[in-house]
């Protein structure tokens, strides 16, 4: 992946219920040079969009199954303030429909690890692959893919 300068980084929107998944794919994120903003369920994402000095966004990651509604819900709401968002559902749920193709542009499950959601992250970006990158983390793609 190319470093960003702060001009041209893009920016991730980062929703999952699990505070501890959230931290570490955030973290990951970050030391890829992405601007990554956390919520931790979909009210945060919510009030997070609704600001005044809503945040310029360019791909959500949301987990499938949380609390009040699910990440397809979600990005069809995210979609009504950005309509032009991408978003990836990145979850661990074993049962997702397949109409899920509605509402978002790819699906990583959790247990595919870091490598494919980068990847998926570079193809929705149009960017390089992630990997030179990826592999100076050493441990941490290890760590996020065990989650």
């Amino acid at each position: 992946m190319v470093d960003f300068t702060a001009a041209n980084r893009p920016t991730l929107l980062l929703v999952d219920d699990d505070k501890n998944q959230l931290e570490l794919r955030a973290l990951v994120l970050k030391m890829l040079g992405f601007t990554v903003l956390t919520a931790a369920g979909p009210a945060e994402a919510i009030s997070l969009v609704a600001e005044h000095s809503r945040p310029h966004l360019d791909l959500a990651i949301l987990d499938y199954d949380m609390p009040m509604m699910n990440g397809c819900v979600l990005a069809d709401y995210l979609r009504e303030y950005y309509p032009g968002l991408k978003v990836i559902v990145h979850s661990g749920a074993v049962h997702v429909p397949e109409r899920i193709s509605d509402s978002v542009n790819s699906f990583v499950a959790k247990g595919e690890g870091v490598t494919q959601l980068l990847a998926q992250i570079s193809a929705l970006l149009g960017q390089a692959e992630a990997t030179p990158r990826a592999v100076s983390l050493g441990g941490w793609l290890n760590v996020a893919r065990s989650s």
